[in-house]
C-alpha cells in the first residue's frame, strides 16, 4: 500500500468523523486541482465552481454514509465529473452520448527550457504540441490523467467510463501517435507530458 493511500485514509476517516480540519484540507488540496481539469472541460467557470461547491456540500450532507476510497483525489475527480457534466447536459452544452466525442477536452502542454538547449527546446516544443493536436479529446484526457494527475489505469478507466484493457490500448495509442510525431527519447517526452501547464488551455 502506498504512503499517500495511507495517509489518505486517515483524513478521509477523521472527515467522515466530523473533524472541519480535515475537511478543509481535502479542499485546500484538491480544489484547485479540480478547477484546472474542469478547465479541460468547459470555459464556463462559473459551473465548473459550482460543480466544486456542490460535490463538497454533497459530501458533507452524505459523510456518514461514504465508502472508504483508496485515493481521495481520484475519488473526488471521479464524483467532480459526474457533477460538471449533468449540469453542462443540464445548459444543454453538451449531448451526451456513448462515442469517444462527448465532450472536448482540451489541454496545452508547456515547455521546461532548461531541460534542452533553446533551439532545440523550440524545434521540440513546436512538434509536441502538433503531435498533441492530433490526438482525439478522450486521448488527451487520459494522457492528462495518466501523466499530469498521475492516476493509475484502473482509476482512468473508472473516471472515463471504460474498462483497464481499453484504458491501456487508448493511452497506448495516444504515446504511439505522439512518439511517431515527436521524434524525441521516451523519457523526454514523458518529462513534458508531466509539465502540462493547466493555465494556458485557454
Amino acid at each position: 500500500m502506498k504512503i499517500l493511500e495511507s495517509a489518505d485514509k486517515e483524513i478521509w476517516q477523521k472527515f467522515k468523523n466530523g473533524e472541519n480540519e480535515a475537511l478543509s484540507l481535502i479542499y485546500a488540496e484538491n480544489s484547485k486541482k479540480l478547477y484546472l481539469y474542469g478547465l479541460k472541460i468547459t470555459s464556463n467557470r462559473t459551473v465548473i465552481e459550482d460543480s466544486i461547491q456542490d460535490l463538497f456540500c454533497d459530501l458533507v450532507k452524505s459523510r456518514g454514509n461514504l465508502g472508504d476510497p483508496d485515493c481521495i483525489h481520484f475519488y473526488l475527480i471521479q464524483s467532480f465529473k459526474r457533477h460538471l457534466l449533468r449540469q453542462l447536459n443540464k445548459e444543454k452544452r453538451y449531448k451526451l452520448k456513448n462515442n469517444d466525442e462527448e465532450y472536448i477536452f482540451d489541454v496545452t502542454y508547456s515547455i521546461e527550457h532548461d531541460i534542452i538547449v533553446e533551439e532545440e527546446s523550440n524545434r521540440k516544443a513546436v512538434l509536441l504540441r502538433k503531435a498533441l493536436n492530433k490526438l482525439t479529446p478522450r486521448q488527451k484526457e487520459a494522457v492528462y490523467l495518466k501523466f499530469t494527475e498521475r492516476l493509475e489505469y484502473r482509476q482512468i478507466a473508472e473516471i472515463m467510463g471504460m474498462s483497464i484493457e481499453a484504458c491501456r490500448n487508448l493511452i497506448y495509442r495516444a504515446i504511439k501517435s505522439l512518439k511517431d510525431s515527436c521524434p524525441v527519447d521516451s523519457s523526454v517526452l514523458f518529462f513534458l507530458l508531466r509539465k502540462c501547464d493547466p493555465n494556458k488551455s485557454h
